[in-house]
This record gives structure tokens, C-alpha cells and sequence, in this order.
């Protein structure tokens, strides 16, 4: 019998790994080069339940605790070869499936005071593994087993780096430090920068109008990033989308400008487009409109706009992949908590979505996200505790080759009310190019995933 949620879990290990002449099973089957054991229940997934947290079976894998969501028992060793026939004797097709499908997210759609899911709430927080990316230890368990036929299964997508780094930023406010930094100012008791504040505004732009900053910042490390811009100004609501028209001169020329230098420009879904197709559609047609007449002043072929982010990280695990399908998105990078970093669906690989609407694996590449300035912040670190957190999550991420994915507000290269922010994020660079991290595009990961 094959099941949905193994050709899930073969397609994201696909990605990564090269097993085309390795035959895998799952459950009661014969005639297999390894076998996956089943403890699933067949009828779990169609009766929209929960894991028991208490429940989970703890057992070590290369020094470190995992969680196996479905299994009773931890006696078992991990793998066994017995007679030359390999079993993987925990179900680690499920657990795989339950956290890159979103299946706690799904089922217990527990909301923020933003509509977005609360960490809170979910699984990874519940049993404590958000910092952990548990898939990518479920894939190096059958990656371990299908080395003893095979050793050379893992693709070198990153070439001669050992991993990658997603730069990203999104645009949401790039017109309004004038006001919100003199505020800033006002409160520190720094009223003698105010008058510069508001005077660079007026003559030149405005201080978080700062895209050749991030750009030029960014070219001493030979990286390009992603800059998603919102297409929507103003309030919906109670909620607060761009401080700039998508249409102004300025923004055009700034959007040609990175687009000539090799930086990405991707769409910020606004408030609603994550559960309305046409909505989205017509965002994503701005910016491709805004794209063509780029491509009319410019001698080079700028790049077609295949991304998406949602404002305020908003994402519905039911509705959201289906929309993202409709409106001919290739890639997504949402799925990251606003409140915490780590990895939200269990993993540093980008992975195809489910659509449990239609009850079939997405087209749309997820690239999870896994840091946030404005998640940092929050937390209130010191400067020194904050590289420590962020240099942990990108050990982990080079410990399985993944992609460690950073968004940096532009703002917070300024030193109006975001000060040492920029500092940070330089650290942040120079510590990954010390490692040697491929620091590139969401559409550049996108395309090494994809293209054969």
C-alpha cells in the first residue's frame, strides 16, 4: 500500500538526497532494500486528532535527543541490518509528515492577537524542540541506512559551500523615520538629532530609505539578498500595511536599481492575500507590472519574480498552500514564529508544501524562515546574546548542509530608534562567511532546489 504522506516524505528527501536506485518501503512491505517501520494508525490522519505530548519516545541520534512522535517502545536500536536487510524501526515517515505538513497547525489553529499561529500553543514548543530541526535528523537517520549500499546519495546543491544563507528583507516601512526615529530620539532625550532627522527627509530621503546601504553593506561579502516590497499602503482595518506607494518614482527607481545589481525583488503579500488568491494575484501582478516597465529603461534581463512572503509572517496551514498554488507562486517564505526563532515546521531544508484541501503535495517551495530582527528584539538580549543565539541556529543549519534563512527589516539598518541593529546584522554576515555559507537569493535557493 502506498501511502500520501510517504511519496510526501520521499519528495522533500528527494531534494537532497540521490536514491534512485535504493528501494525503500513503508510499513508491511517486501522486497525492499530498507524498510521503514509503520506505528502510525491508519486512520489518524482522516480523524484530525493531536499527538499526546506525553506521549513522545525519546531516543539519541548522533548525540542528541529526538523525538519519534508515533512510537510506544524505545528499546528498539534505530536501525538494524539483519541478514543485509536494513529496517529503520522507528516511524519516522509520520513524524516527518506531522511537522513539515503543519499537522498541529492544522488541526489546532490557535491564533495570536494577529491572526497568525501562537507559538504558545504549538507542538515544537510543547515538547521543547524549536531550536532543534528534527526532519533534518529523520533524513540523516535513512540517509545512515542507505549509506551501507550506497555512500555518495547527498546532492551538492550549495557547490563548494557547505550551506547556505537566504538573505531577505521586507519592506514595510521605508518613508517614515523621520517621524517614528524623532519620536525615538524625543524619548532618549536626544532632541538635537531630531532637526537632522527631519531635515534629511525633506532634501534628500527619508533615513530608512536606506537600500543602497543594505546593497553596498552586502557586496563587501559577495551576497545578494531578497527584498520583498508591499504592494498595499495604508490601514485594512486595524492592521497597517506599507508607508509607501508601490507606484512612487522613488520606490521604481530603487526596485530597477537592485534588480540591475543582482538583488531579488519578491512580493509582500499584504493583509488577506494568505486566504485570497485574487487578492494575491492582483499584489503579484503590481509588482510584475512595475518589473516590465524596469525592464524597458534597464539593458539588463532582470529576474521574474517567482516569491512570496505574507505580511506579519500570516499563514493558514488549511488555505494558505492552496492560494499560494493559485496565484502561481514558486516559492514561499513565511513559515517562521514571530515570537521565537528556530524552526517552525522542524526543519532547515526548504520543503514542498501540503495542500490539505486538496489532499495532495503543493507545487510551492517553502523556504522556512528562521530568524527575525523584530523576534530578537523582543526578547530584549544583550548585543552579546543575540549573536550567541543566532551563531547556534546557523551551527545547526551547517551541520546538515540547509539553508538558514534571515530577515532584516530595512529599518533596522538604521540608527534611529534601531540602533547597533546594523551591527548585528554585519556580524551576522561576516560570521557565515567565515564559515563559507553560499549567501544568496531566495530565488537562487529556489532555483538550485528545482532545476535538475
Amino acid at each position: 500500500m502506498i501511502y500520501l504522506e510517504f511519496e510526501y516524505f520521499l519528495k522533500n528527501f528527494r531534494l537532497y538526497y540521490d536514491i534512485d536506485n535504493i528501494s525503500i518501503g513503508y510499513g508491511c512491505v517486501d522486497n525492499v532494500q530498507i524498510r521503514i517501520v509503520k506505528r502510525v494508525e491508519d486512520d489518524f490522519w482522516n480523524k484530525k486528532s493531536d499527538i499526546d505530548p506525553q506521549n513522545v519516545v525519546w531516543k539519541k541520534w548522533n548525540g542528541v535527543d529526538i523525538p519519534f512522535l508515533f512510537d510506544r517502545d524505545d528499546s528498539s536500536e534505530i536501525i538494524t541490518n539483519i541478514d543485509g536487510k536494513i529496517s529503520v524501526n522507528y516511524d519516522i515517515v509520520a513524524s516527518a509528515f506531522y511537522f513539515l505538513s503543519g499537522w498541529n497547525e492544522f488541526v489546532n489553529p490557535s491564533n495570536d492577537e494577529y491572526e497568525r499561529i501562537d507559538y504558545e500553543q504549538s507542538m515544537v514548543k510543547k515538547i521543547g524542540v524549536a531550536h532543534l530541526p528534527v526532519v533534518n535528523y529523520y533524513f540523516d537517520i535513512l540517509h545512515c541506512a542507505i549509506s551501507q549500499y550506497n555512500e555518495k546519495t547527498v546532492k551538492r546543491l550549495w557547490h563548494e559551500h557547505p550551506f547556505a544563507v537566504a538573505l531577505t528583507h521586507d519592506i514595510d516601512n521605508c518613508m517614515s523615520a523621520w517621524l517614528e526615529g524623532s519620536f525615538s530620539e524625543l524619548k532618549k532625550g536626544r532632541i538635537f538629532s531630531i532637526p537632522a532627522l527631519v531635515l534629511k527627509r525633506l532634501i534628500s530621503r527619508d533615513d530608512w530609505f536606506n537600500f543602497d546601504l543594505i546593497s553596498s553593506i552586502e557586496k563587501q561579502y559577495n551576497a545578494r539578498s531578497t527584498f520583498f516590497f508591499l504592494p498595499e499602503k495604508g490601514k485594512k482595518g486595524k492592521w497597517k500595511n506599507a508607508d509607501y506607494n508601490i507606484d512612487d518614482k522613488k520606490i521604481k527607481q530603487a526596485i530597477q536599481k537592485l534588480d540591475d545589481d543582482g538583488f531579488e525583488i519578491g512580493v509582500h503579500g499584504s493583509f488577506g492575500t494568505h486566504v485570497n488568491a485574487q487578492k494575491l494575484k492582483n499584489e503579484i501582478q503590481k509588482i510584475k507590472n512595475l518589473k516590465i516597465e524596469c525592464n524597458q529603461k534597464s539593458k539588463i534581463k532582470n529576474q521574474k519574480l517567482v516569491g512570496n512572503r505574507f505580511h506579519f509572517l500570516m499563514f493558514d496551514a488549511a488555505k494558505t498552500p492552496g492560494i499560494l498554488e493559485m496565484s502561481g507562486v514558486k516559492y514561499d517564505s513565511s513559515l517562521g514564529f514571530a515570537e521565537h526563532t528556530g524552526f517552525r515546521r522542524g526543519t532547515c531544508f526548504p520543503f514542498y508544501l501540503y495542500d490539505f484541501e486538496q489532499k495532495k503535495i503543493s507545487t510551492v517551495l517553502e523556504i522556512p524562515l528562521t530568524v527575525m530582527d523584530t523576534t530578537l528584539r523582543s526578547q530584549k538580549y544583550t548585543p552579546e546574546k543575540t549573536r550567541n543565539e543566532i551563531f547556534k541556529l546557523v551551527d545547526e543549519v551547517k551541520k546538515f548542509g540547509g539553508v538558514f534563512t534571515l530577515l532584516w527589516h530595512n529599518n533596522y539598518f538604521s540608527e534611529y530608534k534601531f540602533t547597533g541593529w546594523k551591527q548585528i546584522y554585519i556580524d551576522i554576515l561576516e560570521y557565515c562567511n567565515n564559515n563559507n555559507a553560499l549567501m544568496t537569493t531566495c530565488g537562487n535557493i529556489y532555483k538550485r532546489i528545482t532545476e535538475k
